[in-house]
């Protein structure tokens, strides 16, 4: 039993539309409904042209009979005009079985068929490289510590040694201060030096 070209729901009867080609099941054949007329067949088929999902089912199936990708450019009436043409000509075939013949039946076209991307194209989520693991936080964390205990002694000294310089640069201003006992001896030797030498001079 080969799968129909499409399935359809025909108020409550299931109706498939298959080629001249394919075998029916013996105790579940529908009636196959004859059109001597491609306007006979194209008013039968136009009962879904305001069923999306029925146009996109007949719109795949001719893509099927004629494997041509304009298909899907063409508009819904024209689809139903191409399937009807092949109805009346004998090379597709429209089976109409009552919804009280009984459970069963040709399979449905499985929707997705034509979208399905081949699997070179699929990404294959198993062959992804794994997240690298975060490195542990607690040991860095210890590691800073460790560092920071050790070089805590060092700024320690270097900040006393600076105090101790300051203290040696203002005592040492302090020392540069001149002695004020010492300035009018010198005054009085430079009076007397004057005087001996104005003396000398005047005996001239």
């Amino acid at each position: 039993m080969s799968v129909p070209l499409a399935t359809l729901q025909r108020q409550s009867n299931p109706v498939w539309l298959h080629d001249a080609f394919s075998s029916l099941p013996g105790a579940l054949a529908g009636t196959p409904l004859v059109f001597k007329r491609a306007e006979h067949a194209a008013d039968y088929l136009r009962f879904w042209s305001t069923d999306p999902a029925a146009l996109t089912a007949l719109r795949y199936a001719l893509y099927r009979c004629e494997h041509s990708p304009s298909v899907f450019a063409m508009p819904d009436a024209q689809v139903l005009q191409a399937l009807a043409a092949k109805l009346a000509r004998g090379a597709l075939v429209l089976t109409d079985r009552p919804a009280g013949a009984g459970a069963g039946g040709w399979p449905m076209v499985p929707a997705a068929e034509a979208a399905v991307p081949a699997s070179s194209t699929l990404i294959k989520l198993n062959t992804l490289p794994d997240r690298p693991a975060a490195p542990p936080l607690l040991p860095l964390l210890e590691e800073v510590q460790i560092e920071g205990a050790e070089v805590l002694p060092e700024i320690e000294q270097t900040l006393e040694q600076i105090d101790l310089t300051m203290g040696s640069i203002d005592l040492a201003g302090v020392s540069l201060e001149p002695t004020p006992s010492k300035v009018p001896l010198i005054e009085t030797a430079m009076t007397d030096a004057s005087t001996s030498v104005t003396k000398t001079l005047d005996d001239l």
